[in-house]
């Protein structure tokens, strides 16, 4: 299982202008969450603050949207030598207003966490 190989899982809520980003322990466990800018800039300052509060080297990334909004950042994350998991987008219940890209950036990670097997992100196709 994950959990046992890393020290660290990041979640990421992709999206257009922004992407939001939570750090958690192994165990689900909330550690850190920062919302960036979606140009290298923006990848480079998240990966730095995850580096900078992580509790070890060994990291794994939940990205959602990994052929859309988030290719971007993937791509950033496996010029630099991360593992790079890819996740679907959280289906929300109807009757739920609104939304919370920390919320589903945590999800993403605790997504990850509870597969039994990895997804690396697939390929663009166009």
């Amino acid at each position: 299982m994950l959990a046992e190989e890393v020290d660290a899982v990041i979640g990421v809520d992709t999206h257009r202008d922004t992407h939001t980003a939570a750090l958690l322990r192994p165990t689900g466990a909330n550690i850190a969450a920062t919302v960036i800018s979606t140009d290298p800039a923006g990848f480079e300052q998240l990966l730095n603050f995850v580096l900078a509060h992580a509790p070890g080297p060994r990291l794994a990334w939940a990205v959602e949207g990994t052929r859309s909004y988030g290719v971007g950042l993937v791509r950033f994350l496996q010029r630099h030598g991360q593992r790079v998991i890819e996740v679907d987008h959280p289906k929300r219940p109807a009757r739920r207003r609104g939304k919370s890209d920390r919320l589903d950036a945590v999800q993403a990670a605790r997504e990850a966490l509870a597969r039994d097997t990895e997804h690396p992100p697939r390929r663009r196709t166009a």
